[in-house]
């Protein structure tokens, strides 16, 4: 029998990912490394496991577990009895593999990006094509609640980009630019959240971050830039150039 809508709308939602991420947490030194311990496990363990694993008495484990599950950073289960005694307690992290995550959405946002069109270098030269992805690259800045500010200077606007892209993983770092005598700056992004192992993202993810990151600078028309993919060894190139 299927649940009415009223009943499935009247349910919670699941706990949001990002609330389980270790970071989340206000662990101590141990218990971060009791978590890191139990993450290896991906059937769960006992506290017999973890003490052997971190070379400690079984009962500390113990106590570090009750104190994670008390966080609710994990969960505890008891496993059927075999044959007499106490049914074993086994431990499960509630904690996501980061990289696991951020792979499954990458794979995710890559097939989205395919299915909007043929992406490779060449249809990336249709000014539509590209146009299309940089829009979605604005619209993505918008969701993200960044605002269109107007800055007395470019170092005010790139300030706070600097420090977006490096919470977003692209580990930014910033030249002056001598291509033109207009105040301009090249940032290089020395990483990419959308490269897994050595497949690099398509072009048309990266016109997708060209928008959101023009967008984020804000002062449309005042301030321009050019994102430049792999145009040396290990970096991605920003230009950007005040009017």
């Amino acid at each position: 029998m299927f649940l009415r809508e009223c009943d499935v709308n009247a349910q919670s939602a699941p706990t949001a990912a990002t609330d389980l991420f270790a970071e989340s947490y206000k662990l101590s030194p141990k218990q971060r490394e009791v978590l890191d311990v139990l993450q290896t496990f991906p059937e769960g363990a006992k506290a017999a496991e973890i003490a052997a694993k971190l070379d400690m008495h079984v009962n500390t484990a113990r106590g570090h577990l009750e104190e994670l599950v008390a966080k609710e950073a994990i969960r505890v289960v008891t496993a059927p009895a075999k044959g007499r005694g106490r049914p074993s307690l086994i431990f499960h992290t509630r904690v996501p593999d980061n990289r696991a995550v951020a792979q499954e959405y990458i794979t995710l946002i890559e097939l989205m990006a395919t299915m909007l069109g043929d992406l490779d270098d060449d249809a990336m030269k249709d000014p539509e094509m590209r146009a299309k992805a940089q829009a979605i690259g604005t619209q993505w800045a918008h969701v993200m609640g960044i605002e269109n500010k107007e800055w007395a200077q470019l170092d005010d606007a790139l300030s706070p980009l600097l420090s977006r892209l490096r919470e977003m993983g692209f580990d930014p770092t910033e030249s002056a630019s001598v291509a033109t005598d207009k105040e301009g700056a090249d940032i290089s992004l020395n990483s990419c959240p959308f490269i897994v192992g050595d497949k690099r993202p398509s072009t048309f993810v990266c016109a997708i971050h060209e928008g959101f990151i023009q967008e984020s600078l804000g002062d449309a028309g005042q301030i321009s830039l050019e994102l430049k993919p792999f145009n040396a060894p290990g970096t991605c190139k920003v230009h950007v150039l005040a009017s």
